[in-house]
């Protein structure tokens, strides 16, 4: 009887650690984290300082200046202007309901007006068209901002391109 007895509790204990470990085991659930702090914002915002303005550049100021000397001449709502070497490069908005024949007398203006207010300028290259401008106004902005003029190579190249230049050579 000893022996049943031995037995039966050797397989009672082997059948209990097979079942139990073959169980899988069970962790406890992760804690929710934690609240995040909320620390109150201050009443009155602290001013930020303004950025520091680049000053402008001799480049940008003498084409500042042709484009108010554009500007002058009648028939003329806007003008943007960027100067490459002995070169001005114009693009011109004019006031609305005037025709081609009156366009072409305010590009001849235009183009004398500027080269009275610079005499170092030798050619100038005007346009009408608004994709030129959009595209002149972005260069003169890039300018403004302080890029060096040589990072618009080839932006200039395909407008001079694309300009049939108001041509008068001295």
């Amino acid at each position: 009887m000893k022996k049943t007895l031995l037995l039966t509790l050797i397989l009672w204990l082997s059948f209990s650690l097979a079942i139990s470990g073959c169980t899988t085991t069970r962790k406890p659930a992760p804690k929710p984290a934690p609240p995040a702090k909320m620390t109150p914002t201050p009443k009155t915002p602290t001013p930020t300082p303004a950025p520091a303005r680049k000053p402008a550049t001799p480049a940008h100021t003498q084409a500042t200046k042709l484009a108010n000397a554009a500007e002058k001449v009648e028939g003329v709502k806007s003008a943007t202007v960027v100067i490459t070497g002995s070169t001005a490069m114009v693009g011109l908005e004019t006031k609305s309901g005037i025709e081609a024949k009156k366009t072409e007398d305010i590009k001849t203006k235009v183009a004398d007006e500027i080269k009275r207010a610079d005499t170092s300028i030798k050619t100038v290259s005007i346009t009408t068209d608004p994709n030129l401008i959009t595209r002149l106004k972005k260069i003169a902005k890039g300018i403004k901002d302080g890029k060096p003029i040589s990072s618009f190579t080839d932006e200039l190249a395909e407008i001079t391109r694309r300009i049939t230049p108001k041509t008068k050579t001295k």
